[in-house]
């Protein structure tokens, strides 16, 4: 009797204890949160910049995401990833808060159009998707976007990024692995008070709006985006701001300028804007050609020349620390063009571009395509830190202005080796420091000088530009269509059907020059793509099925009938006392 007491006892014991022990785990993970990424390229864990932005919210953001329902294999896979995500968000911060919801769950087809409408007047992208059903196939509309709203205001992402109609497995797979820096770049965006600005000079014969369409789009979703004609006028790109009655300061009007291949000479007025706005702490990308070349040309006879394009900007940049040198690049490391009898043969006139040196801006970056490119190089002139981030390949043909371009020298005749001695060519270079003015010691425009809405400097406050011998980087090609031209993703090629690095290295400088390393971190997180063989999975599935269903119930009853054995011996040794 004594001993089925004590062992009673014990029983009690050991059942209090692990009552207590449940309870307890349930408080720590209650109020704690941790996660094991097991993944070699760590796919799975937030980068520490992530972290810190969400813990920093401090008022609610609501996400609605319409990736809901009855959905195909892949799309369920962005789905669940995109609430796992959004579950790890809230794990750091409540103040993330999600509804999933289905476009598609009224029965009633008038209605349901009724919200696609809706829902496709507020940015949300769509895909129509075949889906196999008993009758054949059918067409499902699936949106594949989320609305985002923080204080009142509210802007449409697309979870999906796709240049096709119908989204492969590798684009859903990309789209997963970009969750994280698509959702943090739109609440980056929704929670800056004042978000950085961005404007596209023209009035020089810069690309125009289609040609720049993917890449503006792109700057977008985390700035605000526009256009200036400088055209002569002081204010184009500065203001006076009023700090009280007897003291005002001048300000830019912008964070970040684009000067995108301009092939018309600027004026010393116009000049002078530029200067000036440079030397009260303005930033600039410029993307120059030197060299004028036609494809157009090329498309009608065989040869054409490659002209000086007049830009009047050598003093400038000059001053400012570069040079643009007037001659034509040709790389056997190039791109592929396609011949009149459809054929691809290498163009040694669009060499690639390559990272140049380990900077934050050309991590993980892989080549750039290009179109007639110049080389630049920089000018020992004492300003600030010069860096060279993008080169092409070793082994160059320099062809000096006017350059006489044939098509058959390079695509049908093979090209002579002595001619191709020169080193890797510089073609794009950050400076990074404090300018000097181009207007230095020279007699400016008295009626500049003489405005009293405007103040004249000769020197800038640490500052950042970045100089581009090729202004083809930013343009992305244009597709002609029945419903006319439609722009494709920038680095795309669509004779090769290739994409480069061009779009993510121009966004890792903008980022670079505006101060958002965070989001380059996050651009530059790099993702092994392991798709499934879909040959195998069809010819095995029904192997796989009954594995993925028989395992985890043979696990069951195996400890099952462990715990069993284990128990009746236990008993049994009890019993036997």
């Amino acid at each position: 009797m004594k001993t089925k007491q004590r062992n009673k006892v014990q029983s009690f014991y050991s059942f209090s204890i692990l009552l207590i022990s449940i309870i307890a785990l349930n408080i720590i993970v209650q109020y704690s949160f941790f996660r094991i990424d097991l993944t070699t390229d760590k796919r799975y864990s937030l980068s520490e910049s992530t972290k810190e932005k969400i813990k920093s919210l401090e008022d609610i953001i609501f996400i609605k995401v319409y990736l809901e329902g009855d959905l195909p294999a892949d799309f369920k896979m962005l789905r669940n990833a995109t609430k796992e995500l959004l579950d790890e968000f809230r794990a750091y911060n409540t103040n993330i808060q999600y509804e999933f919801i289905n476009p598609s769950a009224n029965e009633d087809k008038n209605e349901r159009f009724k919200v696609y409408r809706q829902l496709a007047s507020e940015g949300l992208a769509y895909y129509s998707i075949p889906v196999e059903n008993k009758d054949g196939f059918a067409q499902k509309t699936i949106f594949t976007g989320a609305q985002i709203t923080y204080n009142e205001n509210s802007i449409p992402i697309n979870l999906l990024v796709s240049s096709r109609s119908v989204p492969t497995n590798a684009d859903i797979n990309n789209s997963i692995h970009k969750l994280e820096l698509t959702l943090l770049t739109a609440i980056h965006y929704l929670t800056t008070k004042q978000p950085k600005t961005i404007a596209f000079t023209t009035g020089h014969g810069e690309l125009d709006n289609l040609e720049i369409a993917d890449f503006a789009y792109e700057l977008s979703q985390s700035y605000h985006v526009s256009q200036v004609e400088i055209h002569g006028k002081i204010n184009a790109l500065s203001k006076r701001i009023a700090i009280d009655s007897s003291k005002s300061v001048i300000e830019n009007k912008f964070d970040l300028i684009i000067i995108a291949k301009p092939d018309s000479t600027f004026d010393e007025r116009d000049k002078f804007v530029i200067d000036q706005y440079i030397m009260h702490g303005g930033k600039v990308i410029w993307l120059l050609d030197n060299i004028n070349v036609s494809m157009d040309s090329l498309r009608q006879k065989t040869t054409t020349i490659g002209l000086p394009v007049e830009l009047n900007l050598d003093d400038m940049l000059f001053k400012y620390g570069v040079r643009l040198k007037q001659h034509l690049v040709l790389n056997r490391n190039a791109l592929e063009i396609g011949t009149a009898e459809g054929a691809l043969r290498r163009w040694d006139y669009f060499p690639l571009a390559l990272p140049a040196s380990k900077h934050l801006i050309t991590n993980n970056i892989n080549s750039l395509k290009t179109q007639f490119v110049n080389s630049i190089d920089t000018i020992a002139n004492g300003i600030g830190k010069k860096t060279v981030i993008l080169k092409t390949d070793n082994n160059c043909r320099l062809m000096p202005s006017p350059a006489i371009v044939d098509v058959e020298d390079i695509i049908y005749r093979r090209p002579n080796p002595a001619l191709y001695t020169k080193p890797a060519q510089n073609l794009g270079v950050i400076i990074e420091g404090s300018f000097k003015s181009n207007f230095e010691n020279r007699i400016g425009d008295p009626r500049i000088i003489n405005n009293p809405d405007f103040h004249i400097k000769f020197q800038s406050p640490p500052t950042k530009m970045a100089f581009f011998a090729d202004g083809d980087l930013i343009r992305n090609q244009i597709m002609e269509q029945n419903s006319g031209p439609f722009p494709l993703p920038l680095g795309y090629d669509r004779f090769t059907r290739k994409m480069f690095d061009n779009k993510k290295f121009l966004l890792n400088t903008v980022n670079y020059m505006l101060d958002d390393n965070s989001l380059i971190e996050l651009r530059s997180k790099e993702f092994k793509i392991r798709l499934l063989d879909k040959t195998k999975v069809t010819k095995n599935r029904l192997f796989w099925q009954i594995l993925n269903t028989a395992t985890p119930l043979i696990f069951v009853i195996l400890m099952g009938l462990l715990l069993l054995i284990f128990r009746n011996k236990i008993y049994a040794r009890k019993n036997t006392e």
